[in-house]
Order: C-alpha cells, then sequence, then structure tokens
C-alpha cells in the first residue's frame, strides 16, 4: 500500500520537475526528446539528436512527456490533457479525468496533440509468412509456401487482401499446387457493425479443382480492433461457381461465415491467430466445407517472426478423386508491419 501510494506521489510531482520528455524501449534504451503522437500502430518521436524516429508500439515500455496529450484506448474510451508519466516501473496517464494506470502501450490505439476527430489518415497493416525447402541426395524436393495479408482503414471504409501460393514436389512428382486470392471491402455503419462484399479466387489441382470463385455479402461485427487483441464474426450469402477436371461444373448459394482472431498471450509478443471460413450450400445440406488456419507467431528482431501454422480444411463433397480432409502444418518467417 505504501509503495503504491508512493508511486502515485511521485507521478503527480514527476511534470513539475520533467526535462525534455524520455522514450525507453523493451531493449533498455532511452531516447530524450518529446513525443510526436502514437498512430499506425508507431510512436512518433521527435529526439533531441537524431531528429524524428519512429518505433514500433510493440517495443516501447514507458514514455514520460511534458505537453499534454489527447489519447484513445478505444472506439468508446478517450482521454484528454494527459500527461505521460512514468514512475518506479509503471506507467502513468495523468489527464482531466483522472489518473489511469496503463499496464502496456499496446492498448492504445492513438495519441495525439490535435483533436481526435480530425480526419484519419489511412492506416495500412499487413504481414507475410515464407516457408520452403530444398532437398537434394537421397531425397529430393522443393517445397515453397507463401501466405500475404494487406489491411487499409481511413474512417468507415477497409479494405483487405490477400493471397496464397503452395507449391511441393518430391523428386519428379508434383506433390501440391494451389494458389488463391481474396479481397474484401469493409463499409463500417458504428463503431463495430460493418457491412462487406468479398471476391475470392482459388485453384487447387490435388483437389481436382480447377477454379472456384466466390462472390459474396454480408454483415459484420468487430468486437475487438486494438493492438492487444483483434476479434471480428462475418455472416452472409453467397455465390459460388467451381469448375472441376473430371466432372461438370457446380454452381451455387451458399451461407459464409467467418472468424478472425489475433490475441497478445505475453509481454515478449507471444500472438496466437485463428481464421475460418464456413460455407453451406442453400440447396443442399451436405454440400458444405469448411477451411482454418491456426497458429502462433513469436517476434525474432524488429518485425521479423517465427511462426508455425496449422492449415485443416474439410470439404464434405469433394471431387470423386479427391479426399475430403486436407491438413497442412507450416514453420517459418513471418514479417508484418
Amino acid at each position: 500500500m505504501h509503495k503504491y501510494a508512493l508511486s502515485l506521489l511521485a507521478a503527480w510531482l514527476l511534470p513539475l520537475s520533467a526535462g525534455a520528455g524520455t522514450l525507453l524501449l523493451g531493449n533498455g534504451d532511452r531516447i530524450t526528446g518529446e513525443l510526436i503522437g502514437i498512430y499506425d500502430q508507431q510512436v512518433h518521436w521527435q529526439s533531441d539528436l537524431m531528429g524524428e524516429v519512429v518505433v514500433g508500439q510493440v517495443d516501447v515500455r514507458s514514455i514520460d512527456a511534458r505537453d499534454p496529450f489527447r489519447i484513445r484506448l478505444d472506439a468508446n474510451r478517450e482521454l484528454s490533457q494527459c500527461i505521460l508519466q512514468s514512475s518506479d516501473g509503471e506507467q502513468w496517464l495523468n489527464c482531466e479525468q483522472g489518473m489511469v494506470a496503463l499496464t502496456s502501450w499496446r492498448l492504445v490505439e492513438r495519441v495525439t496533440a490535435r483533436p481526435l476527430d480530425a480526419p484519419d489518415m489511412w492506416r495500412k497493416t499487413g504481414e507475410i509468412a515464407m516457408t520452403g525447402t530444398d532437398r537434394g541426395g537421397n531425397a529430393q524436393g522443393r517445397d515453397l509456401r507463401v501466405d500475404g495479408r494487406a489491411e487499409m482503414r481511413k474512417g468507415v471504409v477497409r479494405h483487405i487482401g490477400t493471397l496464397r501460393y503452395d507449391r511441393a514436389n518430391s523428386g519428379e512428382t508434383k506433390t501440391a499446387d494451389a494458389r488463391k486470392v481474396t479481397y474484401q471491402f469493409d463499409y463500417f455503419v458504428s463503431d463495430k457493425l460493418f457491412f462487406n462484399t468479398n471476391l475470392a479466387w482459388e485453384q487447387d489441382l490435388f483437389q481436382e479443382l480447377q477454379s472456384r470463385t466466390l462472390l459474396g455479402a454480408g454483415a459484420g461485427y468487430q468486437l475487438y480492433d486494438s493492438e492487444l487483441i483483434k476479434l471480428a464474426f462475418e455472416l452472409g450469402p453467397a455465390l459460388l461457381r467451381e469448375n472441376y477436371r473430371d466432372e461438370p461444373d457446380r454452381e451455387s448459394a451458399a451461407l459464409r461465415g467467418t472468424t478472425d482472431l489475433r490475441i497478445t498471450l505475453n509481454r515478449f509478443g507471444l500472438e496466437l491467430f485463428h481464421r475460418n471460413e464456413l460455407l453451406q450450400s442453400f440447396d443442399k445440406g451436405e454440400d458444405w466445407r469448411i477451411d482454418t488456419e491456426t497458429g502462433f507467431a513469436m517476434p525474432v528482431i524488429g518485425r521479423l517472426k517465427a511462426s508455425t501454422m496449422l492449415e485443416y480444411d474439410y470439404n464434405n463433397r469433394p471431387a470423386d478423386n479427391a479426399v475430403p480432409k486436407n491438413r497442412v502444418w507450416t514453420f517459418g518467417l513471418h514479417y508484418s508491419w
């Protein structure tokens, strides 16, 4: 109790004696200067010696700044006239609304000296993961898999694009040959509710699938959207057209549902992610499929991460020469921005 009181008192008194601000990074580096702002998951800092410095928000341990700032913690909570202070290893926000203890800078969505209702800039995020092998000698083969995702958001508009390329050989025999591209447009009608349209094209020659085209629309709910946790659900109708190598083409209307989760598990940046898509035909109850991706990513250096992922797909009505289940474990490097 005494330690808490002393920390709180020190946090209150700090602006009276503070000079230049201090940015403390997770690796222990200290940079003096002044805070410019925090947005797009990056801290913009005016260094006394190096000019403007930009560091990832996840790399910040604490900030001391003498100028007042407006802070958005999430869509439902904003703080004004905040002095940023640290004391005894704890981060405090000394605001008009009172003293607020901040457990992690990942919980902060935006910090600015301007009004928070100023026009937003495009917020761009993305990731790309790559795995590959090249075997020689008694066992010969080559594997290459690339997964990518890019997201852009400005105000009520969001664009999301993904791609996947998977090709593998064992000796002279091809063992995997698949590719997929998707695009989604979201329009937010409230902080969490949005409507969307989506397009997708894929090919998997080992599932006898020459092409599958999807055109869909629906509604979604962004339950969480912060550096610490992202969780969204979508539901809506879709039109499917499938072209198989040795079978008649299939066309159907289906119900499409998705879940997209990403959560930071600890202070070291270990992430759990899970995505799934379910398609259920309106015409035939037995015609359904589900595609899932579940994995972990751990920071290695900078924005580079080591990742492992399990992709599990099940098609309840596959082509005659294809099996319904498809399971792939991948281990590789993962770069995010």
